[in-house]
Formats: structure tokens, C-alpha cells, sequence
């Protein structure tokens, strides 16, 4: 009996019809594959460069002539080694670093590049003393093939905020004249949560004349460090967490950008000598007031374009800032503040008065309990005729937030922007302030204390809760 059809011309029951699954002409086909066999290696290799390391591997399947191209990638960033040794999830961690070394060392077997762009290693499970002849093995590759942008990240590794990096960034092999010739191509280096002196970064700044990016953080042997030189082209310079560190001198004539926190809390920790084009500036201070950072760049306040501050607002650290000159350049602030429910913040408002051409002012928010009485200041009217953008972080409809926010209703007549965070609520676990818990009805008191900020706002603004 001959099979029944089916409605769709193209099935049948029990048997399904063959479909030509190429739809291109063959000699079209074959001409754009003609295409892509002309371009030049130079253009492949920058081409996979943009790729990971895993997925540039992969087109050695395409041709032979693709097993060589990926060999010569001109950036190797190991961004997660831990993610791409893909070790068993019930291995040990020395067996996960272990794997973690023949994995680098696999690739960097295969590579026969000339010369690097970029190499990155970023890890958790690195930072131990066994790893540290493979990363000085690793850091030498790179250097040899005279890398532009080198970067060591082992901070996932560490455990605490205390913690201290085990890993020592090697020294002898850049101090021979070879090793100084290598090094003259560097462009950018960072280093988190390795250590490295002051005199080995010297010698960096010293001999890399292209350098333009120096990022050092959480590193205990940097002391010391001075940044100084009329044939410096350094324009960005970051200086973060280093828990030893007493004295950064900086003489500078291209710096533009300027990450500083501190841990120690000296008075006198920053010397900017002289830093023209400065116009970025962040600072932050883990122990102490901010008062001493914000005075040694007090020099360059005039010219400053970004201001990025973290300040505590606590009865110890106090809310008093010394006189400075205006900012006649400031266009965006921010503030990292540690406040209280009992200390105004209106006492940052000074900062804001003197910006008169502050478009974007930026705070954020994160609550702690403090035993002081309450302070509750008074401001005079100011109209800021700049200022279009503001956005609180972690607002919690309090006296104390509330009172700054209804600050910028009455005095900013320009604004067409008032941003109200209250998804980033920041508060110390030790904190029993019941007005700041996040509970589902504190959250809708809280929105609803934000939409009638909104009522109050000039005419034309937009009010934006998130």
C-alpha cells in the first residue's frame, strides 16, 4: 500500500525529504573564500589580537595556514587563568594551580610573535611562593618580546583587606643592559597586589621613555617613590592601598590623571611639585581626614577638570575643610561619603559653592552609626547656573540626605537631571539604625520620600528613581 502524504509537500510519513542545505553558488562561494585567503597575516593576526586566547586557538581547525596565524597574536591576556585552565571542581588548589602554570606555559610555547601589544595575567590561586619562578618566567617572556602594556593582577587572591601579597616582582633581570633595552618599549604597567619597591619603579620611570600609564597598588615594599622628570611622559599615574608607603613626590610635566589612596594617613604624604596638565584628580584616604591629600594638590585646584573625593563624615573624622581657591574649572565632582544620622551634609555644599562651573556633581552614599549629638547646619542661597546633573547613590529618604537633596532643588536653576539611586544602600553590618533598614516598607517610605523630592524640582527637570 504507497505511503499517504502528508498536507506539506515537503515530509512524508516515515521518511523526511532531503534538503539542500547550500544555498550559495559554488563559484561564489569559492570566490569569498579566495577573499579571505588574500588578506595579509598582519591583518589576521590583529584581527584574532582581539580575541581571546581560547577562541584564537580554535581557527587553527581552518587551514593549515590558520595553525601559525594564531601563534603570533600580538596580545596574550590571561584575564581569568583560573576560568580557562578549567581544572575538576574537586581538585585541590594546588592541582588547580598546577594547571593553572601548564596551561600559560602551553601558550606561551606555541606563540613565536615577535613582539607583544599586551600580556595580562589576572588570578586567584597564583599568589603563593611556589608561583613565583613560573610569573617571573612569565613577566621575562613578555619583557624579551618587548611588550607595550604589561599588567599582573593577583589581587582575586587575596583574603582580607589585610592581607599581604606574598608574589615579589623581579628585579635583576631589567637592571643588565639587555634586559634595559627591553623595557624601553613599555607603555603601560600595573601591578595589583604585587610587591615591588620604590627604587625598581624609579628605575621603570628612569628607562622606559614611552611610558604613559603607571598603576601600583596594594604592594607592602613600596615605601617610597618619587615620579620625577622633564622628559617623563607619564599621564596617568594610580598609587592605591599600599600600606607602607610615606611619600609619593611627584614632578611631572604630562600628567594629566592622578588615583591616590592612602593607608597610613601622614599629613604630608603627597608633594606635587609640579604637575601642569593635572586636571583628573581622585583621592582617598582609608585611616584618616582627607584633609591632607586635598591640601597637596591644593597648588593645582584651579585647573582641575574631575574631582573624585572619598571622605568620611564622622565625629572623628570631622566635616571641616580648609580654604582653598575656587574651582574655576571643575566641571564634574564626586564624593564617596561615609555619613552618619547625625551629622549634616550640608557641609559639602562648601565644596559646591566654590564650582561655578560644576555641570555634574556626583554622591555616593554609606551609612554608619555614630553616638554624637545631631548637627544640623544652615546654608545661605547660592543659584549654581552650571549645574544640569545630580545623582545620589544609596539614598534613604533620612533628615540628613533629604535636607542636601532639598538644597539642590532651591539652588540649582539649571538643572534638568536629578538622579536618585536607592537600589545601592550601603550599610555597615554593625549598624542597628533602624531607619535605614531595607525592608520592602522601608523601601516604598523611601520612594516615596524621593518622588516628593521630584515635586520641588525647577522647572523643565526630570526626576529618575532607580
Amino acid at each position: 500500500m504507497p505511503k499517504r502524504k502528508a498536507k506539506h509537500s515537503g515530509w512524508t510519513y516515515g521518511k523526511r525529504q532531503k534538503i539542500p542545505i547550500n544555498l550559495v553558488d559554488k563559484e561564489e562561494n569559492y570566490s569569498e573564500e579566495d577573499q579571505i585567503s588574500q588578506l595579509p597575516d598582519v591583518i589576521l593576526i590583529s584581527i584574532l589580537s582581539l580575541l581571546g586566547i581560547r577562541d584564537a586557538a580554535r581557527t587553527c581547525v581552518l587551514s593549515k595556514r590558520w595553525i601559525y596565524v594564531w601563534k603570533q597574536i600580538t596580545c596574550l591576556n590571561f584575564d581569568d587563568i583560573d576560568a580557562l585552565s578549567k581544572p575538576q571542581k574537586k581538585r585541590r588548589q594546588r592541582v588547580k594551580t598546577t594547571s593553572s602554570y601548564n596551561w600559560v606555559n602551553q601558550v606561551l610555547q606555541l606563540h613565536h610573535g615577535p613582539s607583544l601589544d599586551e600580556f595580562k595575567i589576572r588570578s586567584s590561586s597564583l599568589n603563593c611562593s611556589p608561583s613565583s619562578s613560573e610569573i617571573d618566567n612569565w613577566i621575562e617572556f613578555a619583557m624579551w618580546r618587548r611588550v607595550q602594556g604589561l599588567e599582573i593582577d593577583l589581587e582575586a587572591g587575596r583574603r582580607s583587606r589585610f592581607s599581604s601579597p606574598s608574589y615579589i616582582f623581579p628585579d635583576k633581570p631589567f637592571r643588565s643592559p639587555f634586559g634595559i633595552s627591553c623595557i624601553k618599549s613599555l607603555k603601560h604597567l600595573s601591578l595589583s597586589f604585587v610587591n615591588i619597591t620604590g627604587e625598581l619603579v624609579e628605575h621603570f620611570l628612569s628607562y622606559c621613555e614611552l611610558l604613559e600609564h603607571l598603576c601600583i597598588s596594594c604592594s607592602d615594599q613600596l615605601v617610597k617613590l618619587k615620579v620625577a622628570g622633564s622628559s617623563l611622559r607619564l599621564k596617568f599615574l594610580q598609587i592605591s592601598e599600599c600600606t607602607s608607603l610615606g611619600l609619593v613626590e611627584i614632578w611631572a610635566p604630562n600628567l594629566v590623571s592622578f588615583i591616590y589612596k592612602g593607608m597610613l594617613g601622614y599629613w604630608d604624604s603627597i608633594r606635587l611639585r609640579h604637575a601642569p596638565l593635572l586636571v583628573n584628580v581622585s583621592l582617598a584616604e582609608s585611616t584618616r581626614s582627607i584633609i591632607g591629600p586635598f591640601l597637596s594638590v591644593k597648588s593645582c585646584i584651579p585647573q582641575l577638570v574631575t574631582l573624585n573625593m572619598h571622605m568620611n563624615l564622622n565625629s572623628r573624622g570631622g566635616v571641616w575643610l580648609p580654604e582653598f581657591p575656587e574651582f574655576t574649572c571643575l566641571k564634574d565632582l564626586s564624593l564617596s561619603v561615609i555619613a552618619t544620622d547625625r551629622l549634616s551634609l550640608l557641609a559639602l555644599t562648601k565644596l559646591i559653592e566654590r564650582s561655578p562651573f560644576l555641570h555634574r556633581f556626583t554622591l555616593k552614599l554609606r551609612w554608619v552609626r555614630d553616638s554624637c549629638q545631631r548637627n544640623m547646619q544652615k546654608v545661605n542661597k547660592c543659584p549654581h547656573q552650571c549645574l544640569k546633573v545630580v545623582k545620589f547613590s544609596g539614598f534613604v529618604g533620612s533628615i540628613i540626605d533629604t535636607e542636601l537633596a532639598t538644597y539642590f532643588t532651591e539652588n540649582a536653576v539649571a538643572l534638568e537631571t536629578f538622579i536618585i539611586d536607592l537600589k545601592k544602600v550601603v550599610v555597615e553590618e554593625s549598624t542597628p539604625l533602624s531607619e535605614f533598614v531595607t525592608t520592602q516598607k522601608k523601601m516604598r517610605a523611601t520612594r516615596k520620600r524621593a518622588l516628593q523630592i521630584g515635586e520641588k524640582l525647577p522647572p523643565g527637570a526630570e526626576l529618575i528613581v532607580v
